[in-house]
């Protein structure tokens, strides 16, 4: 090996052996990066902020499906404010529309994120709604 191969090849180790590492120091707090609690779901509360994710018991107050895309949207009544729930066709909007009438009270999990200026509750899969007896 030449002198620059060499100076290449151990530059080349350097930085694998930082990299590596850096993720055992660093891994999991990066791959956690954006959500609160690790990952747990937070009781819903006025002051919750977007990116959280939530959980809140509700009343379905309407159901809809959107214009495009097939997802469904739920409006509910949560301690006297009427929140939108989001459901995307990919978390089963089509087999929930079916389970959940108005009137139902349900238990919801989700992110929050903000559509239009206001807050809503994107729900990731069919099984983080569950309706209550």
């Amino acid at each position: 090996m030449e002198k620059e191969e060499k100076v290449v090849v151990v530059l080349l180790v350097m930085a694998l052996f930082s990299l590596s590492t850096a993720y055992l120091f660093f891994g999991q707090d990066l791959a956690g990066a954006g959500q609160k609690q690790g990952g747990k779901a937070l009781q819903y509360t006025h002051e919750s902020e977007v990116g959280e994710k939530v959980s809140l018991d509700a009343e379905v107050l309407s159901k809809r499906f959107t214009y495009t895309g097939d997802h469904l949207l739920l409006e509910v009544n949560f301690d006297s404010e009427v929140l939108s729930i989001f459901i995307p066709n990919t978390a089963g909007a089509e087999a929930l529309e079916e389970l959940i009438n108005e009137g139902d009270f349900i238990s919801i999990t989700g992110i929050i994120s903000e559509y239009k200026g206001k807050k809503e509750i994107r729900v990731e899969r069919k099984e983080d709604i569950t309706t209550l007896k």
